[in-house]
């Protein structure tokens, strides 16, 4: 991963700790403008989404993780990474009354 979309990632995540999810989004989709595979930044991004309500957005970057987990290096990241992607999406359409 390119060490600038590191840095996003990180403040990303700086952001969505201090629950400013507006900024944390917005870091997060530079990393993903610089680095199309950064597993992380499409999580970041997804809990952040979440976070605001932004239920779509949230589905669309979850589903990424999950597409994107299987091309870790990191086996057990990987299937952590799925796991709670996978749940959080039953959670929202759970939610929104859908199966």
């Amino acid at each position: 991963m390119p060490e600038p979309a590191r840095t996003y990632i990180d403040l990303g995540w700086e952001f969505h700790v201090k629950k400013q999810y507006d900024q944390a989004i917005e870091q997060f989709r530079r990393a993903i403008e610089m680095d199309g595979n950064a597993v992380d930044a499409y999580y970041g991004l997804a809990l952040s989404c979440k976070a605001k309500g932004e239920k779509e957005k949230a589905i669309q970057a979850f589903e990424k993780v999950i597409e994107l987990a299987p091309t870790l290096d990191d086996r057990a990241k990987a299937q952590i990474l799925s796991r709670l992607a996978q749940t959080h999406l039953e959670t929202i359409r759970g939610a929104d009354g859908e199966t």
